[in-house]
C-alpha cells in the first residue's frame, strides 16, 4: 500500500435495525473516544438551502418538493420526498445515485477534518453511524463493522415511539436486513437486549479491542465516487 494515498484512520460502521438503540450505542463510544460521523445528519446537510444536492433534486423531482424554512430559503420538504419515494421504488433508487456520491466526498472530507489536529504516528478511530450500511453496500468501506441487535424487543420500543406512524414504521422496516442476517453480515455485534450497564460493558470491551486494531493502522480514503 502507497503510504502518501492512506490515512491513519480507523473505520468502523455502526448499524442495528430501528429501535434496537444504534445511536445510544454510537453515544457511548462518543464518550469513549471515537470520532462519531451521523450520516442522516451528512444527508441533511447535503441537500441543504442553497446546496447543489438540493438543486439536482429540485431539478428532478419539481418544485412541490420545496417549503419554506425559519431561515427564508427554501429546503427540502423531507416528510413529502420520504412519503414519495416509499410508496415509488424507482423514485427512491433515482434519489440514492444522486444523493450517495455527494454524501461519501462530505464523509471523506469529515474524516480529512478529523485527523487534522493528530500528533504524528497516532490513529483516529471513526465511526460511521449508516442505519442501511449493508443494504447500500457502505459496509466495504469500512474496517470493521458493528451491529446493535435487540431481537424481539424491537417492535414494543417501536411501539412507544409516537414520532412516526405505523406505516412509516413498516415501511422502513420493509426496506432493511432482518436482524439474523445483519448480525451474520457485522464483523462483532453489540447485544442491547439488556441494562444499559451490560452495553456500556460491551462497548467498553469493543472499544478495547478497536484500540488494538487501530495501533498503527492506515487506510485509503476514496477519491471519486460513481
Amino acid at each position: 500500500m502507497n503510504e502518501e494515498n492512506t490515512y491513519p484512520i480507523f473505520l468502523i460502521g455502526l448499524t442495528g435495525s430501528m429501535g434496537c438503540g444504534k445511536s445510544f450505542v454510537g453515544d457511548l463510544f462518543s464518550t469513549l473516544g471515537a470520532w462519531m460521523i451521523d450520516t442522516d445528519q451528512v444527508a441533511r446537510h447535503v441537500v441543504a438551502p442553497g446546496s447543489a444536492g438540493l438543486r439536482a433534486v429540485i431539478d428532478h423531482f419539481g418544485i412541490s418538493f420545496l417549503e419554506e424554512t425559519e431561515h427564508g430559503s427554501p429546503g427540502l420538504d423531507r416528510k413529502k420526498m420520504a412519503a414519495w419515494i416509499f410508496s415509488h421504488p424507482e423514485d427512491r433508487i433515482v434519489l440514492e445515485q444522486m444523493l450517495h456520491s455527494r454524501i461519501l466526498l462530505s464523509i471523506r472530507d469529515t474524516l480529512l477534518q478529523a485527523i487534522t489536529p493528530l500528533p504524528e504516528g497516532n490513529t483516529r478511530i471513526a465511526i460511521l453511524e449508516v442505519p442501511l450500511l449493508f443494504e447500500a453496500g457502505w459496509d466495504r468501506l469500512c474496517d470493521l463493522t458493528i451491529n446493535v441487535a435487540c431481537g424481539p424487543q424491537q417492535w414494543p420500543r417501536l411501539a412507544a415511539r409516537d414520532n412516526m406512524s405505523e406505516q412509516v414504521k413498516h415501511q422502513v422496516m420493509a426496506r432493511q436486513l432482518d436482524e439474523e442476517e445483519k448480525n451474520r453480515r457485522a464483523h462483532r455485534i453489540i447485544d442491547n437486549r439488556g441494562s444499559k450497564e451490560s452495553t456500556l460493558a460491551q462497548v467498553q470491551s469493543l472499544w478495547s479491542e478497536c484500540l488494538l486494531l487501530a495501533h498503527n493502522h492506515r487506510r485509503p480514503l476514496w477519491t471519486d465516487v460513481p
